[in-house]
């Protein structure tokens, strides 16, 4: 039996991605970024070549020695699947109308029995804490807090069995119109008609709103990446399948377990990947792997059947950045502690940038360091990279997107289109796939579980 899901807010598609994996059918994605969409696009494309045994075709494709429209003009069922599952939109602009139309389109088109999951994560931005920081109204006007109501409008719709809700944990403490964001979103959710339960119960979320915070790094993914995650299922299906409540619990005590085993590093992620100076390297195609008979298992596992290397081309900087970062790899690796802005004012004061809020934000400029996972990769990433700066001291430059992919744990063979800001930010705004996967793995189980009894 196929099981089918719905991504909206969908970005690049990491949620989707990880479901993907995990064995659902990603019927449709609802996103407005036009080079995300295209993204998406790309990424089905892989998938529906795969299935049809021509993935030889997607890997031409990415060495650049065919256009994608020439692929798609060879297999046209393949085209019109893809231009029914990417549904270009903004809520708040569009229609709900509109996009259920598209959706239950999608789904007739792909003879869907129904709309099993509906994933999803409205824009971060406005739960943010660095965003609040710089803001003087600390978002609190920021209309994008609302988002969320298309989200519910759509559950109420298409009444899926499950939802899976991803956030920032700054949707705790946000405002809006001096009302506790979360709250009213808590109160929202145990509305919906048919009810859904979440899981754990909301009492708990009043108790500590920290007990639905996973964070990556506890899922063998190279990254310390925090985030709300609240699933909810329909009351309804707790009669077939008691177990369904205990999906969350069950990630926690993964989480667990994985967490004391030991976290992934930047050397376990990108330590494989060809090394670059300022400037150097491709936004497209950049070559074959070196070859190497000492990868990780993550790094194997990325590779997966990707021909070559993609996305992987370094930022210029200017040559006080340059001076800056070189400052900040070489103070730490002279035994010393991580330096951060009031370390460079008392040893290189001549290097301190011109920049507003440098009081605030004293980590500015960060080295990920090889023995540990990195730091949250986010969005902005694509104005400048002094959060992500290479540990490697000769290459003296920030992240690839191709790097900060692996740290999201993107597979290789995974293509962002765009330019490459628009690319950094695509990836920057993802859920890390292998953190979906595992949450889909468990609530497939669940299902099938439920479905087996049914038929």
């Amino acid at each position: 039996m196929k099981f089918y899901a719905i991504d909206l807010f969908a970005g690049c598609g990491g949620l989707s991605e990880g479901f993907r994996q995990a064995g659902f059918d990603i019927i449709a994605q609802v996103e407005m970024n036009k080079w995300a969409c295209e993204t998406l696009r790309s990424r089905h494309l892989y998938h529906g070549l795969k299935e049809i045994g021509k993935g030889y075709f997607y890997h031409r494709y990415l060495r650049g020695e065919v256009p994608r429209e020439k692929v798609l003009n060879r297999f046209s069922n393949l085209r019109e699947s893809i231009s029914h599952r990417v549904i270009q939109a903004t809520f708040g602009k569009d229609t709900t109308e509109w996009i259920l139309e598209k959706i239950e389109s999608t789904g007739k088109f792909h003879n869907a029995s129904k709309f099993h999951v509906l994933l999803g994560g409205p824009p971060c931005q406005p739960y943010s804490h660095v965003g609040r920081a710089r803001d003087p109204f600390g978002m609190e006007n920021d209309e994008r807090h609302f988002l969320y109501r298309h989200y519910l409008e759509i559950i109420g719709c298409i009444q899926p069995d499950i939802f899976v809700y991803e956030n920032v944990p700054g949707l705790f403490t946000a405002k809006a119109r001096g009302e506790e964001i979360f709250i009213r979103m808590l109160d929202d959710f145990s509305s919906l008609n048919p009810p859904y339960e979440i899981t754990p119960p909301l009492e708990q979320i009043y108790e500590d709103p920290c007990s639905y915070i996973l964070n990556s790094a506890d899922f063998h993914i190279p990254q310390r990446r925090k985030r709300l995650i609240l699933i909810g299922y329909k009351r309804s299906l707790e009669r077939k399948n008691p177990r369904i409540k205990e999906i969350f619990t069950r990630l926690q005590k993964q989480a667990l377990k994985n967490g004391k085993e030991g976290h992934l590093t930047i050397n376990d992620a990108i330590s494989d990947l060809p090394s670059l100076k300022p400037g150097e390297g491709s936004d497209g195609w950049f070559g074959h792997y070196n070859n190497s008979t000492n990868l990780k298992h993550y790094q194997m596992k990325m590779r997966g059947d990707c021909p070559g290397i993609l996305n992987h081309r370094a930022r210029t900087h200017m040559k006080s950045d340059l001076e800056r970062y070189r400052f900040f790899i070489d103070h730490h690796r002279n035994g010393n502690r991580v330096a951060t802005l009031n370390d460079l004012r008392q040893e290189r004061s001549d290097l301190i940038p011109n920049h507003k809020h440098l009081d605030k934000f004293i980590d500015r400029f960060r080295v990920q360091w090889w023995s540990r996972p990195s730091s949250t990769i986010t969005a902005h990433i694509c104005k400048d990279g002094h959060y992500y700066i290479h540990p490697d001291i000769n290459q003296c430059r920030s992240f690839t997107v191709r790097e900060a992919a692996r740290c999201q744990s993107f597979p290789d063979n995974f293509k962002f289109e765009g330019p490459r800001t628009e690319q950094f930010k695509q990836v920057g705004n993802a859920v890390p796939p292998l953190l979906a996967k595992v949450i889909a793995v468990y609530i497939l189980k669940e299902l099938r579980n439920i479905y087996e009894q049914s038929s």
